[in-house]
């Protein structure tokens, strides 16, 4: 009986805690590369204008194919902010988000026929800088569209995705 308790009493401790947590996710392009973005965040509200955020982005960024020569390149962000959002109405949020990101670009290149070439790898960490505005659908999901990119030669990103709260 003791641990039936101390279980429904975590669930619900767990549960008041987790109502200002929210997920999302997000496709849409790698604007510097012309390649394909995804993006996954989470994150939670301290109140409806000031939250803390993690995320992961990635992009395949491009590969090119010419006889028998070839180029590929990838790149991929883990990033933490502080997110403001300021509530227009009740269906309608402007946000931004300001915090440090870890990026990683990577690429091959393989020319001349059976000669391996130079491949480049490169990480830093630079100011991660975001706006959006979100569309609230009900008090659990909302769609938005969110531009960012990370300070250094680092790629912009143009998103669009849906978030869920708990």
């Amino acid at each position: 009986m003791k641990k039936i308790l101390a279980v429904l009493l975590a669930g619900v401790c767990i549960s008041a805690g987790a109502e200002n947590v929210y997920i999302d996710a997000n496709i849409g392009m790698n604007t510097s590369w012309s390649a394909v973005g995804l993006s996954a965040d989470v994150g939670y509200m301290f109140n409806k204008y000031v939250g803390l955020e993690g995320g992961f982005t990635y992009s395949p960024g491009y590969s090119y194919n010419w006889g028998p020569n070839s180029w590929s390149s990838s790149y991929y962000m883990f990033d933490g902010a502080v997110k403001g959002v300021l509530p227009l109405s009740n269906m309608i949020d402007l946000y931004g988000k300001l915090g440090l990101a870890f990026n990683n670009y990577s690429s091959t290149w393989n020319g001349c026929s059976g000669c391996g070439g130079p491949a480049y790898s490169g990480s830093n960490v630079g100011l991660l800088m975001a706006g959006g505005v979100q569309f609230n659908l009900s008090r659990q999901w909302s769609l938005h569209v969110e531009d960012y990119a990370s300070t250094g030669s680092n790629p912009n990103f143009l998103m669009f995705g849906g978030q869920f709260n708990f």
